[in-house]
């Protein structure tokens, strides 16, 4: 099976309740498999890049569990999880190549994986989208918030092998240098600071 055909069947199942989820992600469901149907055409210039969405959860499967009885597992993400990241890296626009989401929310319960998965994103966004000089900002109302992702994206770069020399660490920066990107937590205190950050 396909990725795009997971996240079709995936989407049938939660509008048929088959899978329980509120009725905002219902709606996403039945947004996706709408977009499915008009998807390159005039009115909707977007197309499904399934290679694009499939190379980040490739990214995820090198990463580890850092915590828990999963610890040192290899990262697989759940079905509602690649619908979600599906969405947000899949869809491209036809002529351009650019993603269609600039910007997603996510809100889940405590202990549904958020920081793991963020931690993810951030540094797939950092090493692995191939963007020269990315910034990667990990935003929150306080800084021990964005550390706890922050700590993660380290914890798990640490983790992985494959990675091992492609980055380092300092002064609460993640420095990519074959790109010349960096990540870095940031907290609403620190926009009191004024010190001319881009994110």
């Amino acid at each position: 099976m396909t990725l795009l055909e997971e996240l079709i069947e995936y989407s049938h199942n939660c509008i048929k309740d088959t899978t329980h989820v509120c009725q905002k992600h219902r709606w996403a469901c039945e947004r996706f498999l709408r977009d499915v149907q008009r998807a390159g055409t005039e009115e909707f210039p977007y197309v499904f890049d399934e290679e694009k969405a499939q190379r980040f959860f490739n990214w995820a499967y090198l990463h580890r569990h850092t915590k828990g009885v999963l610890a040192g597992e290899p990262i697989d993400f759940a079905p509602i999880q690649r619908f979600i990241f599906g969405n947000v890296y899949g869809w491209v626009h036809q002529d351009t190549g650019l993603r269609r989401f600039r910007r997603a929310y996510w809100q889940v319960a405590r202990k549904n994986a958020k920081s793991q998965s963020l931690a993810i994103v951030g540094d797939y966004e950092l090493m692995a989208l191939g963007e020269p000089m990315s910034e990667v900002y990990i935003g929150a109302t306080k800084t021990l918030q964005a550390k706890i992702i922050y700590n993660e994206v380290v914890a798990m770069l640490k983790r992985c092998p494959l990675l091992k020399d492609k980055w380092h660490e300092s002064y609460g920066v993640i420095r990519h240098p074959k790109s010349d990107s960096i990540l870095r937590a940031l907290s609403k205190d620190d926009g009191k600071t004024g010190d001319g950050l881009n994110p």
